[in-house]
């Protein structure tokens, strides 16, 4: 069922949903503040480093298909429980004792966390926001990633600076448990108050006998193909720019953090701007073209960086990555969430959302592998760029495959 479109959601399940989207990916991004201070302190290389954002990944895209099929019949508060749950039980085993191995069993347990709050999310914004209102609340909802690396950005250098890991944790773990909370009320007034009426959805495809078809559109397929591709470059430079940054122009711990921080302002503004225009234009292959080739440029300034050091090219760099490539999920949530039949809308966005969190988990491995084995950043920008081009490839297919219809 869809809303009638007059009806406006209120603006605190907004605020969950951005909240949802923000918890499955800040274990990522408080490592990523503090990964000088982790590598020291956990005494483990760049490498290692990377292998416990790249399990959270992986996990994630194993399981990201399955819960998005489920997602379609489980109830929304269940969903929203395993987010912020999950999430909260990660930190807390994370500080359970002062080991590696306990960060890797904390990145296994917040895997299916972040595999869940796509699907659910999407979810929400078919059955309760108007089709007039999608491209925005689509734009602000997946801005929730990048809430989450602006708090991880300004606060946990300084958490961590006083309290060590330990008192990172425990403040992750407390938020994720009020916003558990939150979300059980907002769910459950949510439910008691809708009475939707539909509105008009992509029709679902029939056999030949007529019979409703379980397949999903080919766009979707090009659609993962795209997130995966991304989210190599994507992840690639979330897990070390900060590490990048004190490495390569000698940053203090906190400056790093604080370049965090920006990107996450300015991801924040993408979303937001690239979910509007998304709304507008309904042409999801060409803007992903367009943010793989913001991509390029980026990593060819990180590589620029590393060989002359030119802070200012850092600053560029990190710029255009967080405008491009960063924001590029919005695009293809929204492409997805137009172009699925009604009732498809989880597991679609599962299967996508499973490409996104192998590509993350593949990101990582590159760029830390190039390190440990040259002792330099390049290797690892130069592959990213790779898959930013091969994007462009996948996004002029899916070009060909939309024009007969004119909804590239």
């Amino acid at each position: 069922m869809a809303p009638t479109e007059d009806r406006r959601p209120p603006g605190i399940l907004l605020f969950v949903l951005i909240a949802a989207m923000a918890a499955g990916p800040v274990l990522n991004y408080g490592l990523s503040a503090l990964s000088p201070q982790i590598i020291e302190t956990y005494d483990i290389t760049e490498g290692q480093y990377g292998l416990i954002i790249t399990i959270v990944f992986l996990i994630a895209g194993l399981s990201a298909t399955v819960l998005g099929a489920l997602s379609d019949r489980m109830p929304v508060r269940l969903q929203l429980t395993l987010v912020f749950g999950l999430m909260a039980v990660a930190f807390l085993v994370s500080i359970s004792a002062p080991t590696y191995a306990a960060l890797l069993t904390a990145a296994v347990i917040a895997g299916p966390a972040q595999a869940v709050s796509n699907p659910v999310t999407n979810r929400i914004i078919a059955s309760e926001v108007p089709l007039a209102r999608r491209g925005m609340w689509m734009g602000l909802k997946q801005s929730g990633v990048q809430f989450g690396l602006l708090f991880c950005g300004l606060t946990v250098p300084i958490v961590g600076k006083a309290l060590g890991w330990t008192g990172v944790g425990l403040m992750f773990a407390v938020i994720c448990g009020v916003m558990l909370v939150i979300a059980w009320f907002v769910v459950t007034r949510m439910t008691q108050a809708s009475t939707p009426t539909p509105v008009p959805r992509p029709a679902a495809a029939t056999e030949s006998d007529g019979a409703p078809s379980r397949r999903l559109p080919a766009a979707v397929w090009l659609l993962t193909v795209c997130s995966f591709l991304n989210a190599v470059g994507t992840q690639g430079v979330n897990a070390y720019a900060s590490l990048f940054a004190v490495q390569t122009v000698d940053y203090p711990i906190e400056l790093a953090g604080t370049m965090l921080a920006v990107m996450g302002v300015i991801g924040i503004v993408a979303r937001i701007l690239w979910g509007r225009v998304t709304g507008r234009l309904g042409r999801p292959a060409v803007l992903i073209q367009l943010m793989s080739l913001g991509g390029i440029l980026a990593m060819v300034c990180l590589i620029v960086v590393e060989h002359w050091q030119v802070t200012a090219l850092l600053w560029t760099g990190i710029t255009g990555h967080a405008l491009f490539p960063l924001a590029a999920n919005v695009v293809i949530n929204s492409g997805v969430v137009a172009l699925t039949p009604a009732g498809r809308v989880g597991i679609a966005s599962g299967l996508v959302a499973s490409g996104m969190y192998l590509g993350f988990a593949l990101g990582p491995v590159l760029v830390g592998s190039g390190i440990d084995l040259t002792g330099d950043y390049t290797p690892g920008w130069s592959a990213l760029a790779v898959c930013y081009l091969a994007c462009i490839i996948v996004g002029m297919v899916l070009v060909r495959l939309r024009r007969p219809t004119d909804q590239s």
